[in-house]
């Protein structure tokens, strides 16, 4: 296993614990992202132990690109809320 690697995976694990500790509901999109890269840290870990293509396909399918979508959603959903729902000006 790559040293690099296993210090990422022990990196995000620990940052599960902030994460939890300050959810509130309005963040639940931020909370689901991270655990989404949480997910790819582990799995790309583990693909050299077992189930190599599953677990490559969690890394970048689940893990990494849905990471992305829930990162998006709440940038898109947080704008919202400061913006009072408007779309974007013409002018």
């Amino acid at each position: 296993m790559d040293p690099m690697k296993v210090a990422m995976a022990a990196v995000a694990l620990l940052g599960v614990v902030p994460v939890a500790l300050q959810y509130r509901d309005r963040a639940k999109w931020f909370a689901l992202g991270y655990a989404l890269l949480v997910v790819a840290a582990l799995s790309t870990n583990l693909e050299n132990v077992l189930l190599g293509d599953l677990l490559n396909l969690a890394e970048h399918g689940v893990g990494l690109m849905g990471a992305g979508i829930a990162f998006f959603a709440a940038a898109y959903i947080h704008r919202q809320r400061l913006t009072g729902g408007g779309g974007i000006d013409d002018g």
